[in-house]
């Protein structure tokens, strides 16, 4: 053990003096990880988030129908999901949609109530704004399952006049008061907490072990540069086991991922807002994934017979990792791409984050046994192909 540390303490010297590890380890995923949300960060942040619409209504009936209608809109708007105005007059609402002032109105015609008491077609009419669709669309909605009611409690009233529950006299009056009576079930929304990360957090996450495959790929790539000088073959006359040699090498690697990727969260919580979620699930999940690859790396860079060679082959897999993990754009769906990206170290970190974010730290356990179980199979095939490659 003692053979295993020096080897590691001689490597980790060397590096502290190269500023290229701090840059790729720290510099270089924050500052990607800035811009991206700066670019891309509006399309999740608001995940999770109250959106309001922006929606009027004219009410030139004044009746119980259209009283019902406008009294579910003061409803829906105390729920927060639309900002309702009133207007005088159809002109004005109109004008407010040209303007953008709204998304859409609702205007409700003098003599709606008598008409659909009267048994004729009643129409509320939607405005919408060409640059609003989905408000538009939502506004449409609305107005539509009105119209449903509407004609159920019509087709109630006509019911039970046949029925010989009321009289005909009585089927308007009837009509009216099912239409705006409360409704016996009542749907509203139920505050769940959301397992996605905040466009911060996820880009951090993702850059930060995007740049961790390179400092991954040092363990090899120091072997093999040692192996060109001459400098391993000096190593291995001493009384050094070959695997003592590769266990330092790879000690370095751990050590300086971890360090990267603790200054990494230390820094993107301070000057991003990132939110990562208890620090015991972050710790495991950051120990799981720096070994997983490292072991990855280690496997890939064996195949290598020089330095060049490991790392373009590194280089290779760590960017279609990141691409099939959804480092850069967010995988989602179900579909065939994004079980295929749970081949990657990317996907499960980003995964084991998400679930913590929306429960507790024993939720970013599944991920992390899957992290472990990777870094034990490559750290073991990557272990063989290493002995042979570099000749220990």
């Amino acid at each position: 053990m003692g053979v295993v540390l020096i080897v590691a303490a001689k490597d980790l010297a060397q590096r502290a003096r190269d500023r290229s590890i701090f840059i790729i380890g720290i510099v270089a995923p924050l500052a990607l990880a800035f811009i991206f949300n700066l670019v891309f960060g509006g399309g999740l942040s608001d995940v999770g988030e109250n959106i309001t619409l922006d929606m009027g209504v004219v009410d030139a009936d004044r009746g119980p129908i259209s009283d019902a209608f406008v009294g579910i809109l003061s409803e829906i708007e105390s729920d927060g999901l639309i900002d309702l105005t009133t207007y005088d007059d159809e002109a004005a609402a109109r004008a407010a949609v040209d303007g953008g002032d709204v998304g859409a109105v609702f205007v409700l015609d003098a003599g709606l109530s008598d008409d659909i008491q009267a048994g004729s077609d009643g129409v509320i009419e939607v405005v919408g704004d060409v640059d609003a669709p989905t408000t538009t669309q939502i506004a449409s909605a609305i107005a539509e399952q009105f119209a449903v009611g509407v004609r159920r409690g019509t087709a109630g009233a006509l019911a039970s006049s046949l029925a010989g529950v009321i009289g005909p006299e009585d089927i308007a009056a009837a009509a009216a008061e099912a239409t705006t009576a409360e409704p016996a079930l009542r749907i509203g929304a139920v505050p769940a907490a959301t397992r996605q990360l905040d466009a911060s957090t996820y880009f951090v996450a993702g850059l930060s072990v995007f740049f961790l495959f390179f400092i991954a790929g040092l363990a090899v790539t120091s072997m093999l540069d040692e192996r060109r000088e001459g400098t391993l073959a000096r190593l291995l006359a001493a009384p050094i086991s070959p695997g003592s040699v590769v266990a330092g090498k790879s000690l370095t690697s751990v050590v300086i991922g971890l360090v990267a990727m603790t200054v990494l969260v230390i820094a993107s919580t301070f000057l991003m807002g990132a939110t990562w979620g208890p620090l015991p699930g972050v710790a495991l999940l950051v120990s799981a994934v720096v070994l997983a690859v490292i072991a990855i790396m280690t496997s890939v860079g064996a195949l290598a017979k020089t330095p060049e060679q490991a790392g373009n082959l590194q280089s290779i897999v760590a960017v279609t990792m990141a691409m099939l993990g959804g480092t850069f754009v967010p995988i989602s769906g179900g579909g065939f791409l994004e079980r295929l990206s749970l081949i990657t170290p990317n996907a499960w970190f980003l995964r084991g984050l998400g679930d913590m974010a929306g429960g507790d730290v024993s939720d970013a356990v599944p991920a992390a046994i899957v992290l472990l179980g990777m870094a034990v199979v490559g750290g073991g095939l990557g272990l063989l192909l290493i002995r042979r490659t570099v000749r220990l």
